[in-house]
């Protein structure tokens, strides 16, 4: 199913109807393993592809599909995301920069985040790493990088400072200056998270460097 996840995330002002797709044959449309089933990074893979090989959803059925359940933030203002999928459990960002982990079988919030820095404006997902029995959610906010425990959405204390990285560091210059958001997800290649990030286009601008960080301690 091509762009499967572009237009079952179709997420409206106010409220997130977030996948919620069945079909008479009672096959669910998310599984519960990762077997290659998974949406387990921005775009679907590494590759970006935007293409799952699930085939319950094919142009013989694709017209019985129905909603099943949707998840209101709570919030208001417009949503640039893209939800991951990885064993059943939906990751994703709200209007104000939470992050959000839902059950996605019933939709029911499992954890949220409040970093409790005021943000808003185009965020695009989340990045996702497992190492054994350690899985790791990371998210942008502003010009931080939080680490979240994947299974309480609390911060990982041991990554950065407290669990964060202030991204305006490290560039060479005075990070009192400094301007660097995150709007796109990290790239996870193996141990590290690679970013980039949004800066000015005047003059005076921050460097728009390409960094990567240990998933593990936050170390560039």
């Amino acid at each position: 199913v091509r762009m499967m996840w572009g237009f079952a995330f179709r997420w409206r002002l106010f409220s997130i109807p977030v996948l919620a797709a069945a079909v008479s044959c009672g096959r669910p449309l998310l599984p519960q393993s990762t077997s290659g089933t998974d949406w387990p990074a921005y775009g679907g893979n590494l590759g970006g592809t935007k293409y799952s090989a699930l085939s319950a959803i094919n142009a013989g059925n694709v017209g019985q599909l129905r909603v099943v359940w949707t998840f209101d933030t709570g919030e208001e203002g417009g949503l640039e995301t893209q939800p991951l999928v990885i064993d059943g459990v939906l990751f994703a960002n709200t209007p104000k920069h939470h992050v959000i982990a839902l059950d996605a079988t019933t939709g029911a919030l499992l954890w949220r985040f409040d970093s409790g820095v005021p943000s808003t404006g185009p965020n695009r997902g989340v990045s996702y790493w497992q190492g054994g029995l350690d899985r790791r959610v990371f998210a942008g906010v502003t010009h931080y990088l939080y680490a979240l425990d994947a299974t309480t959405g609390r911060p990982i204390r041991s990554f950065g400072d407290g669990g964060r990285i202030d991204l305006r560091r490290e560039l060479g210059r005075d990070e009192r200056t400094q301007s660097v958001q995150l709007t796109s997800p990290g790239v996870v290649f193996h141990d590290l998270i690679i970013i980039g990030g949004r800066v000015s286009e005047t003059q005076g601008a921050s460097p728009g460097d390409v960094r990567a960080y240990d998933v593990r301690t936050g170390a560039l």
